[in-house]
């Protein structure tokens, strides 16, 4: 109860601190107004907002899980299933991050730069920027990195967008001296929503992030990801589960950010009925065998009767709303099922409001390791890891409050039947690597593009609504509003990308 004070308060706060996320010089306004604030309550605001209340959902739910082939049916999903531009959820990740989070970040680090005692704030501070603005150069390419969140201290109101190769080499210098910068002997994260204090947390989740990042500039540096995998391996990554960077959230709904954005999101006008199984990502758990489909998806008739029995999780092939295939299902027994009921929905774990989200894990640890030995980065067993990070994968699941644990004989006879095969297993790590991020859309759309995994399906576009002739996109765009208030920096940044904002041109090290 006393966490929950803290938060509201918190919460409070936040909005009044931060004022319109239309422009840098409003972004930055003096932070003095807030002077009291707790450098534990800055770092707990950054980290809710990263995935708290319904708007951080949304580009998650209507752009990337659609992009990459989890989900679609939803009509919000033409954006990331059909590639149809829709600005308001483009947006949500670059206002949120930089205005909620990046904001709070740099704000906290300029406040305990100066006190000692206080680096173990500044060294968990600076992990998770990296973080997020890993996930912001991966969706948008050269953003505003060095001068982002600075205008109070250095009157930069409209910050120069720094290109992406110079940000990936930055977030590994950050990473490594943020890891060396933790001293036991100083005083404790209080109010760590992340991991409690436990520096040692911290540190393996920078090492594993610094070994994701690593592998992600595989196809354009590969010397320079080389060398970072082992030392981020070298430097000692998540042994556990427990070492999970996710966010516990609460039971709470629409506008409170301690609920799950994805699921408050899910929640909005009973989404989750029309959030169904995309064929690419059920087509191939079953043709593997995954014990983890029933995890993920359900199918119940008008009176919540399962009947995958008979339907053996229908799903929708991409591209199509719910309503494209109005016809009923005849199952091989001849049952009829009305059209309304014919295909597998999204386990309701995932609309709990309670439910935590995972930004990174063991699972994907593992899996990273196990392309790292395959590429001759480190001296290890590449299929140990491979077996360890699908192992993980199922283990995860249970952090959804009411998931049902995979069976440990099902789960022993899976990762038992799954071997690394020469030749193939790039594609056998990146495959089951997408089956673990789910449902964190923006990893699995960096790693799609990075590795060309899960080969995507042609989209079905019944009305021609698609805007790019059904190519996928490769990136988002970048808001409206930077074409107006960061004119000139906005410019600079789009000739980089020949001069439009297009979302079909590659961020820097996508390159297969």
């Amino acid at each position: 109860m006393k966490r929950n004070y803290y938060i509201l308060v918190l919460f409070f706060i936040s909005l009044v601190m931060n004022s319109c996320t239309k422009d840098f010089e409003q972004l930055n306004t003096d932070p003095t107004k807030g002077s009291s604030i707790a450098p534990g309550q800055q770092l707990a605001s950054a980290a809710y907002f990263m995935t708290g209340g319904r708007e951080t959902g949304y580009p998650n739910l209507y752009l990337l899980l659609p992009r990459v082939q989890y989900v679609n049916g939803a009509w919000g999903m033409r954006s990331g299933t059909k590639y149809i531009r829709n600005d308001f959820y483009n947006d949500r990740i670059w206002e949120i991050y930089y205005g909620k989070c990046i904001k709070q970040l740099t704000d906290m680090i300029a406040r305990c730069k100066d006190d000692q005692d206080l680096v173990n704030y500044i060294a968990a501070g600076r992990i998770l920027k990296v973080y997020l603005f890993s996930i912001l150069t991966d969706c948008y390419g050269d953003i505003p990195y060095s001068q982002a969140g600075v205008a109070y201290y250095q009157k930069v109101y409209t910050p120069a967008y720094d290109r992406q190769q110079d940000i990936y080499h930055d977030f590994f210098k950050e990473l490594d001296e943020a890891v060396k910068q933790f001293d036991a002997s100083k005083q404790a994260i209080a109010n760590d929503i992340v991991y409690n204090g436990a520096i040692d947390k911290w540190k393996k989740l920078a090492n594993s992030l610094r070994l994701r990042l690593a592998v992600r500039i595989t196809n354009i540096d590969p010397a320079t990801a080389a060398q970072e995998a082992a030392a981020a391996y070298k430097g000692g990554v998540m042994q556990s589960n427990d070492d999970n960077f996710r966010m516990v959230h609460e039971a709470f709904n629409f506008p409170d950010l301690r609920g799950n954005g994805l699921s408050q999101s899910l929640s909005e006008a009973d989404t989750y009925k029309y959030t169904i199984g995309c064929t690419t990502f059920t087509d191939y758990l079953k043709s593997e065998q995954d014990p983890r489909l029933a995890a993920f998806f359900v199918n119940k008739d008008a009176d919540g009767n399962d009947i995958t029995a008979l339907t053996n999780y229908f799903a929708i092939q991409p591209g199509l709303y719910w309503w494209d295939q109005w016809a009923d299902f005849v199952a091989k027994d001849g049952t009829v099922i009305p059209h309304g009921s014919k295909f597998c929905t999204i386990n309701p774990v995932f609309v709990s409001l309670g439910a935590s989200f995972l930004h990174m894990g063991y699972a994907e640890t593992e899996l990273l390791l196990a392309e790292a030995a395959t590429r001759n980065w480190i001296t290890e067993d590449a299929n140990a890891h491979y077996q360890r990070g699908i192992r993980a994968a199922m283990k995860q699941l249970e952090m959804y409050p009411g998931m049902a644990p995979i069976n440990q004989q099902q789960a022993d006879a899976y990762v038992n039947a799954h071997v690394l095969t020469p030749g193939k297993a790039i594609e056998q790590i990146n495959m089951q690597k997408w089956v673990a991020l789910f449902p964190n859309g923006a990893e699995a759309f960096a790693n799609q593009r990075r590795s060309g995994f899960p080969v995507l399906q042609s989209v079905q576009d019944v009305g021609a609504e698609s805007e790019t002739n059904k190519q996928p996109f490769k990136r988002l765009f970048y808001p409206g509003t930077e074409a107006y208030n960061n004119t000139a920096n906005y410019q600079d940044a789009l000739s980089r990308i020949g001069g439009q904002n297009d979302w079909l041109k590659p961020v820097w090290w996508d390159k297969q």
